[in-house]
């Protein structure tokens, strides 16, 4: 088969989509081309069986401009993928479903986030099938979704032999509202002080600003000010970000979000109050708002010999319901019926 990818970025080192550089490299083991329409590109290193074409957006091409070259790059092409699979953008679906129909081109879509749109609603009308990680992963039912898993590159994220810090606790993720970082700061506040909170997290879009902004003054009132640190931290460092913390707290809306899949795979304790997450989570990781601080202090206490038994559970979990390689070939076993 030859795959026409549509993604934001092609960027190994970008801290949000910096991970779909190792999709790329697996559907490209195991498909005959890819081809890769990125509305901008940065640092990639692909096989000789891989075409990355820019839309522009890093050269400051504007939405229209970017859109003209849309069509005419899927139309240039045309005789060099027989499939389409767009990544998390149901636009260039809208954009590009006339031309695909016309050409007899089969359209897919990974979509995994909560958050609806009349986009999405007419991508999901158009397209042979929706993939995405977990059965929230769509906001509305749709016969054509097929739940995958995600995919975690578990050899890049593993447990290290590195001693751990036992008083260092992480979070992870862009600061937006659906991360939900002030019921993070509110259960870390609780905690004893000699407690560290480490965010690895930015923002993109001034409602990110604004919620930082907010974050900040939250610190200020619970009088945690010297306790949380946030910064960026890129894909490369993630590993080794997660691999010294001994508690990930995670409260994110939405889909079943991949930063607490990477942690499991890293062997790191975590609590999640999100309901994606439940299904994925034994008991004592499993929390509500209410029941965050009970579950961090439980885990917190947990004896060295337990915590090295639910950190080999977690990853276990992973590894067979989340694995990189096993959903590339389940996206290209469906996309082939």
């Amino acid at each position: 088969m030859k795959f026409l990818i549509i993604t934001q970025k092609a960027d190994r080192t970008d801290p949000i989509l910096g991970f779909f550089h190792r999709w790329i490299e697996e559907f490209t083991a195991q498909t005959e081309q890819v081809i890769v329409i990125a509305q901008q590109t940065g640092v990639f290193n692909f096989p000789k069986n891989v075409t990355v074409l820019s839309l522009g957006k890093e050269a400051g091409k504007s939405k229209l401009g970017q859109i003209l070259r849309f069509w005419i790059l899927i139309w240039k092409h045309r005789k060099s993928y027989d499939r389409v699979l767009v990544h998390m953008t149901p636009i260039w679906v809208v954009l590009g479903w006339k031309i695909w129909f016309l050409l007899r081109k089969p359209v897919y879509l990974w979509y995994e986030i909560r958050r609806g749109s009349l986009k999405l609603s007419f991508a999901l009308f158009v397209v042979r099938k929706v993939f995405s990680a977990s059965k929230e992963g769509l906001p509305q039912p749709s016969r054509k979704q097929v739940v995958t898993g995600h995919g975690i590159d578990t050899d890049f994220f593993s447990p290290s032999e590195k001693t751990r810090d036992p008083h260092r606790i992480i979070a992870i993720g862009r600061i937006t509202r659906s991360k939900r970082y002030d019921v993070i700061l509110r259960t870390f506040a609780a905690l004893p002080s000699h407690f560290k909170l480490e965010i690895a997290g930015g923002t993109i879009t001034a409602s990110d600003i604004t919620e930082l902004q907010n974050l900040q003054t939250l610190i200020q009132e619970l009088h945690i000010t010297n306790r949380v640190s946030i910064r960026w931290v890129s894909p490369a460092q993630m590993p080794e970000f997660l691999q010294s913390a001994s508690l990930l707290l995670h409260a994110c809306i939405g889909g079943l979000d991949k930063v607490l899949l990477e942690a499991m795979a890293c062997g790191v304790p975590v609590v999640s109050c999100s309901e994606a997450a439940k299904e994925e989570l034994p008991e004592l990781c499993a929390a509500t708002p209410e029941t965050m601080i009970a579950k961090a202090q439980s885990l917190l206490m947990m004896s060295e010999e337990k915590r090295e038994k639910l950190g080999k559970e977690l990853r276990q979990n992973v590894i067979e319901k989340h694995g990189l390689v096993r959903l590339i070939g389940r996206m290209v076993e469906e996309m082939e019926s």
